[in-house]
């Protein structure tokens, strides 16, 4: 289907910057369609209201958020997941995050349930958010769970590592050793690697429910209130999240 396959292409280039508003000469010019197609595809993307016409240009359009919601209400493990939250402890003060691990190694980011956080590092628009699996807790500890030849395989595709932060893992040695270690002990950790000024604990298990089969849950924190003691109490709450979800799926 050329002119599904030509739509997509639109709804993800408007992704990649969804502030921005793309013309049609712009869009045409980008992937490489005629002016007529380009304006045809829009045209059919507007009136199912996927995209909308600003004063800039087009953008992404609240059909998708429609379609995201039901997608996200369809998906038992996210309604379970908020069921499971609300006996995380009333102090815990972080955000406990749900994700899985996409084709392109991203984390994304399903449900999200803040416990009293106080933090105010851009988490709230977190749910649906695609991020860079070597940056997060969340993605190494899914990678961990690859088959070694599958994650060789992803990370072939992706010669250069992004980064978000002057402490993500950027060299695919550094990002290796973190791998194992997940494998070892179960966790993996994020220091600021996403957002400067947080830190993750993550862990993961296998489950017929989620793309990919891998499920990721992660606890977040400021790291002025991190130490080794705040550590151990968060992989326990985590343990005791992760092991009440696991039971319901």
């Amino acid at each position: 289907m050329p002119a599904l396959d030509r739509a997509l292409r639109v709804l993800h280039l408007l992704q990649e910057s969804p502030q921005h508003g793309y013309t049609i000469t712009e869009i045409a010019r980008t992937l490489d369609l005629p002016k007529s197609t380009a304006y045809n595809l829009c045209g059919a993307l507007v009136r199912g209201q996927l995209i909308r016409q600003s004063r800039d240009g087009f953008q992404l359009g609240r059909g998708l958020l429609e379609l995201g919601s039901a997608y996200v209400s369809s998906v038992n493990m996210v309604t379970e997941f908020y069921d499971v939250c609300r006996d995380a402890p009333l102090d815990l003060n972080a955000v406990v995050q749900l994700a899985v691990l996409d084709e392109d190694l991203q984390a994304v980011y399903l449900a999200e349930q803040d416990c009293n956080s106080g933090l105010r590092l851009g988490l709230g628009v977190g749910i649906g958010r695609r991020v860079p699996a070597n940056c997060t807790a969340c993605g190494k500890v899914l990678m961990s769970m690859l088959a070694p030849d599958e994650l060789d395989r992803r990370l072939a595709r992706t010669p250069e590592l992004p980064r978000l932060t002057r402490r993500s893992i950027t060299s695919r040695r550094g990002l290796l050793k973190e791998i194992a270690d997940a494998r070892t002990t179960g966790y993996a950790y994020d220091d600021g690697g996403v957002i400067t000024g947080l830190t993750c604990v993550s862990t993961g298990f296998p489950t017929s429910h989620a793309d990919g089969g891998l499920l990721a849950v992660s606890i977040s924190a400021s790291d002025d209130t991190m130490d080794d003691a705040r550590r151990e109490v968060i992989r326990g709450v985590l343990d005791d999240l992760v092991g009440r979800l696991r039971a319901r799926l």
